[in-house]
C-alpha cells in the first residue's frame, strides 16, 4: 500500500466467502443466526403472493404507468443536473478547486433522523392498516393519508379506553423492537441486511468526514463459518496507512485474523451477554472514559481508576461521575455478580447516560472542605494502604549480614563503572615480527 487515497473513494475491501444467493443446504440450517438464538424475537421474512390473470394484468398496467411517470421525473432531473453541472464548473474555476470537491460539498449531507417515540396516532393507523390492507394485493393497498382519514372517521378507534390504548402502544413498541433488534430468520436475509446497513454507514461516515474532517475506519466480519456475508474493512482517505506504518499490519491481514477469531468463538447472543463478558466490557468502557478525562492532568504516571480509593482521586484531582445506575453500589464491575445489574451498568455506559465529569472550582473546593471536616471528626474517608509485612524491623543486606547496606548512589556508581582496557592492543602479527611500535 503506497501513497494516499482519494477521499472521494474510501477504502473498502472484502475477504473470505462472498455472499451468494440462496440458503445453505438443509443439513446446515442449524447454523443460521436464528437457530443459534432460540427464544429471541425473529423478523418474519417477506412472502411472495401468487396472482391470478386479472391481478397480473392490473399490475402490468400499474407498472407501465409508474414507468412513464418515472421517465418524466428522470428527464426533469437530467435537465436540472445539466444546469447544476454548468454552475459547478463555474464555481470550481472561480475558486480554483477540483470539481469533485464542489460536488461532494453539495451532496455531502446526512439523512439520519432520530426515531420518534410511539404515539397513539401511529397505533391507530397501524390497526386500520391491518383491517383494510391485509387482503389487498401489492399496488392496491391504501396509503398513509387515506388511512389517517379512515381513522379520523372511525368512532370505534376514537373512543378507546385507556387500558386498550396502552395495550396497543405496547404492541407497537414490541413490533418496532423486533424490527430493530430481532434476529434474521435465514442466512440470506442476514447477509442482505449486513450489506444494506453497511452501505448506509459508509455513506454517513464519508459525509461526516467532509463536514468535520474526521478519520474513521472499521472492520466487520461474520460470526460463523456458514454465514454468507463476507469480512469487510472500510477506511476513509489514507487512514489505512496507519495500520501499516505504525502497527506494521496490513488491513487484509487484520480482517483475516479477525474473521478467524470470530468464527472460532461461535458465540450467540446469550454467550456474548454473559456475566463475564459484560463485566469485561463495562470495565473497559469505564477505564476508557476515565483515561480520556484525566489525560489533561499531565501526571508523570497515568492515573489508575481504583474504586476503593476513588474519594482520594476526587479529593486530589476533582474528578467525579454522573448517571451511575440506582441500586448498584459504586464498585468495580467484577464485583457485580448479577446479570441484570451488570447489563444496566453496561447499557448506561454505552448510551452515555453514565459519564465522568470534571468538577468546577467551586464544587471541588466545597468537596475538599467536607472531606477535611470528616477527617477531623475521626472518620476514615478512604481505605488505608496496607503496610509492609516487616514494618518496624531492621532489614539486612542480602549478601552479608554484617556488612552495611550500600547507599543507592554507591550502587548506581558501581553499576555504571565500565572495565578499563589497554590503550594499545598488540596484534599477533606484531608479536611474531618482534617489531617495536613507534
Amino acid at each position: 500500500m503506497e501513497g494516499t487515497r482519494d477521499a472521494a473513494a474510501p477504502d473498502v475491501c472484502r475477504s473470505g466467502l462472498s455472499a451468494v444467493a440462496g440458503d445453505p443446504p438443509p443439513a446446515l440450517n442449524d447454523a443460521s443466526w436464528k437457530s443459534r438464538n432460540p427464544g429471541k424475537p425473529v423478523i418474519p421474512p417477506r412472502s411472495s403472493e401468487k396472482l391470478d390473470a386479472v391481478q397480473r394484468a392490473a399490475r402490468k398496467v400499474a407498472v407501465e404507468q409508474r414507468r412513464a411517470k418515472q421517465q418524466a421525473i428522470s428527464d426533469a432531473v437530467a435537465e436540472l443536473l445539466e444546469e447544476q453541472e454548468t454552475r459547478i464548473n463555474e464555481i470550481a474555476k472561480a475558486h480554483s478547486v477540483l470539481l469533485e470537491k464542489v460536488r461532494l460539498l453539495i451532496t455531502g449531507e446526512t439523512h439520519y433522523r432520530k426515531r420518534r417515540e410511539e404515539s397513539l396516532a401511529n397505533v391507530l393507523v397501524r390497526i386500520k392498516a391491518r383491517q383494510v390492507n391485509s387482503d389487498l394485493p401489492c399496488g392496491q393497498k391504501f396509503q398513509l393519508k387515506e388511512l389517517q382519514e379512515m381513522v379520523a372517521n372511525d368512532p370505534d378507534l376514537q373512543n378507546l379506553d385507556e387500558e386498550t390504548k396502552q395495550r396497543y402502544l405496547g404492541e407497537l413498541k414490541e413490533s418496532r423492537s423486533c424490527k430493530a433488534i430481532g434476529v434474521r430468520s435465514t442466512n440470506t436475509a442476514a447477509s442482505r441486511d449486513v450489506q444494506a446497513t453497511l452501505k448506509k454507514i459508509y455513506g454517513e461516515l464519508q459525509a461526516l468526514a467532509y463536514r468535520t474532517g474526521i478519520y474513521a475506519c472499521m472492520f466487520v466480519t461474520r460470526g460463523h463459518v456458514y454465514e454468507l456475508h463476507a469480512a469487510t474493512w472500510f477506511g476513509m482517505d489514507n487512514i489505512m496507512d496507519f495500520w501499516e506504518d505504525r502497527m506494521k499490519l496490513s488491513p487484509d491481514y487484520i480482517i483475516k485474523q479477525l474473521e478467524l477469531w470470530a468464527c472460532n468463538e461461535e458465540k450467540n447472543i446469550e454467550a456474548r451477554d454473559s456475566l463475564e463478558n459484560m463485566q469485561k466490557q463495562a470495565k473497559n468502557g469505564l477505564d476508557s472514559g476515565f483515561s480520556s478525562i484525566t489525560k489533561h492532568l499531565r501526571q508523570e504516571k497515568a492515573i489508575r481508576l481504583r474504586f476503593a480509593n476513588f474519594e482520594q482521586i476526587k479529593y486530589k484531582f476533582g474528578i467525579s461521575y454522573e448517571g451511575w445506575p440506582d441500586g448498584i453500589p459504586f464498585s468495580s464491575p467484577y464485583k457485580i455478580q448479577t446479570v441484570d445489574e451488570i447489563r444496566r451498568l453496561w447499557d448506561a455506559i454505552r448510551d452515555d447516560s453514565f459519564r465522568w465529569v470534571k468538577m468546577t472550582v467551586t464544587q471541588h473546593h466545597e468537596y475538599r472542605k467536607q472531606v477535611d471536616a470528616r477527617r477531623e471528626a475521626g472518620e476514615t474517608v478512604s481505605v488505608p494502604r496496607q503496610g509492609r509485612s516487616d514494618k518496624g524491623k531492621k532489614r539486612k543486606a542480602l549478601n552479608d549480614e554484617n556488612a552495611p547496606q550500600a547507599s543507592k548512589k554507591t550502587r548506581r556508581s558501581r553499576a555504571q563503572t565500565t572495565p578499563k582496557s589497554q590503550e594499545i592492543i598488540t596484534t599477533s602479527d606484531e608479536e611474531s615480527d618482534g617489531g617495536e611500535r613507534v
